[in-house]
């Protein structure tokens, strides 16, 4: 990474008068004149270590370290080699003392078929005969929520895919692109569902996510990719498919910061792994010749709403020229595009190397102005930090006391429901800083409108901010809770249908207010299956400890 960032610093040294077209030019004589290259960290020393340090950890009864650290190990040897199969035995034994035996089985398995010595898989064999005796009546899997994806509420809407018919989608001067409710929408309706354009998992140095890279299905006994061993899944489907999809041209840059890795997924997503990146940089040609006015045409239409390709490009309209917060993304735009000439067959013989700088300049912009980011494991000692981009999610105007929020289902498909009721003509709304890298519920007004312009590009006039408005606690242990409520909420306080009457309750006072706000932040987080969340302190405000 210090290659990266050393080489970086070139970006920066810009004139003023340079427009962002002569900026990745130059960018991209620096990288014709001398390329970066990423070199290959993997080592059978590293293996080495991780195994050992993971013994360590399995020896203080630390088992879920122990198996972040063979995994580890698995991704720094060459895939089928005798380490590679001691390393999956090793892990096969920590995952039974998790009493996952599944999981468990599968790793033992894999190590049985991969074994290229006669002892070494009588010793597998004999591993295979503990696990089996002690394999428990729960052989289930865990998945990352609860539930399966919900159904919209309202009929389907002709003219936007995913969407319900009580929502229509129209441009304003004073809003630009927003929804608006056409009927009356009642609390807890869901009035989308949509599947993630990308999803991307984030990479950390101190712990590996517990998910399949592909599907996010919440898994330990994580199969490497044969190549790169930096991608991670559940099994050789879902390896197989992330490569045919997307992976193969993204299979040399485990090295590469997570933004880098999510546009290059969003490349070839949109692309079709390049069948269709003649037609990506004309439509971005299209773009780059309109001005703001005509965005309603370019965003209302049927064709640009269910069209993968425009879609996503659509969200790149509002990006201003020479931002000098982007100036970074020169240098990245301009070193993927050499990537992809020189490192894989993406191009197909395209030549036009500025041309597709461009293109990553405007996902690059969409990355920041437009990913959001989830956790989305139960398990709050294990974070599992996920980018996801949605198309049609990511046109709802932004407000500080919104009236949706969202629930993450399997392979990424969000859920937004109405958080209160909502009536004909109102503007749909979403709280997108709750989704920003600042996990803290940020409550003041200023900071608000800081975090908001430098996240997210966004100013604010929701009803909060024009009162300039500092959310407090409004209610204290005056909020009348019907009798039953309260002793449903106190038998079971993660009870998500007990919760969206508890939303009803508060939100009879129709005005913003923390207590609404904590409630809201909690209930992504409940879908999940988390526990640790703000509803402690929500039910310490209105007396429900």
């Amino acid at each position: 990474m210090n290659t990266f960032q050393e080489r970086f610093a070139f970006s920066l040294r810009f004139d003023e008068a340079e427009s962002d077209e002569d900026r990745l030019k130059k960018c991209i004589d620096e990288l014709f004149r001398k390329p970066l290259i990423v070199p290959d960290t993997r080592s059978t020393d590293n293996a080495l270590l991780f195994n050992a340090m993971a013994s360590r950890a399995k020896s203080l009864g630390d088992y879920d370290e122990a198996v972040n650290f063979y995994t580890k190990g698995l991704q720094e040897v060459v895939p089928c080699c005798e380490l590679s199969a001691i390393l999956y035995s090793n892990r096969a034994k920590v995952l039974g003392s998790l009493q996952m035996y599944e999981e468990s089985l599968i790793d033992i398995d894999r190590a049985i078929q991969i074994s290229p010595d006669t002892e070494l898989t009588k010793h597998f064999k004999d591993t295979k005969k503990w696990i089996e005796d002690n394999l428990g009546p729960n052989r289930t899997v865990k998945t990352i929520c609860t539930g399966n994806i919900p159904s919209l509420s309202h009929c389907q809407n002709k003219d936007i895919p995913g969407m319900g018919d009580a929502v229509r989608l129209v441009h304003s001067t004073k809003h630009g692109v927003n929804f608006e409710a056409t009927k009356p929408i009642g609390s807890g309706d869901v009035i989308l569902i949509e599947k993630s354009q990308v999803t991307s998992i984030l990479n950390s140095d101190v712990a590996l996510a517990y998910v399949c890279h592909y599907c996010l299905r919440d898994y330990r006994a994580l199969l490497p990719c044969e190549r790169c061993n930096s991608a991670l899944y559940c099994s050789k489907e879902c390896r197989a498919k992330a490569y045919e999809e997307y992976h193969r041209f993204q299979c040399n840059s485990k090295n590469f910061p997570d933004d880098v890795q999510f546009v290059l997924i969003l490349l070839m997503k949109i692309t079709k792994n390049g069948e269709e990146l003649t037609e990506a940089i004309k439509y971005c040609e299209e773009l780059d010749a309109i001005s703001a006015d005509p965005q309603k045409e370019f965003c209302t239409i049927r064709d640009n709403l269910g069209n993968n390709l425009k879609s996503v490009l659509n969200l790149s309209i509002s990006m201003k020229k020479n931002d000098k917060r982007i100036a970074e993304n020169i240098f990245k735009s301009a070193y993927i595009a050499s990537f992809l000439r020189n490192e894989t067959n993406y191009m197909r013989g395209y030549d036009d190397i500025l041309s597709i700088a461009k293109l990553l300049f405007r996902l690059f912009y969409i990355f920041e102005a437009h990913a959001f980011m989830k956790d989305i494991s139960a398990n709050t000692d294990n974070v599992s930090e996920v980018y996801n981009l949605y198309s049609l999610f990511s046109l709802f105007r932004h407000s500080c006391c919104a009236n949706t929020v969202h629930s993450i289902h399997k392979n990424g498909v969000i859920a937004v429901h109405a958080a209160k009721n909502i009536r004909p003509g109102e503007q749909i709304t979403f709280n997108f800083l709750l989704t920003s890298k600042y996990t803290t519920f940020i409550n003041q007004f200023i900071p608000r409108q800081i975090v908001l312009r430098r996240e997210k590009r966004i100013l604010c006039n929701c009803l909060a901010c024009e009162w300039q408005y500092d959310f407090k606690p409004e209610f204290g242990r005056k909020l009348t809770i019907p009798i039953e409520l309260a002793r449903r909420l106190r038998r079971k306080r993660y009870d998500i249908d007990c919760l969206w009457d508890l939303l009803k309750a508060i939100n009879e006072k129709n005005r913003p207010c923390l207590e609404a706000e904590l409630l809201k932040a909690a209930i992504p987080d409940i879908y999940l299956g988390k526990q640790d969340t703000v509803l402690d302190v929500l039910y310490q405000l209105i007396g429900l400890t």
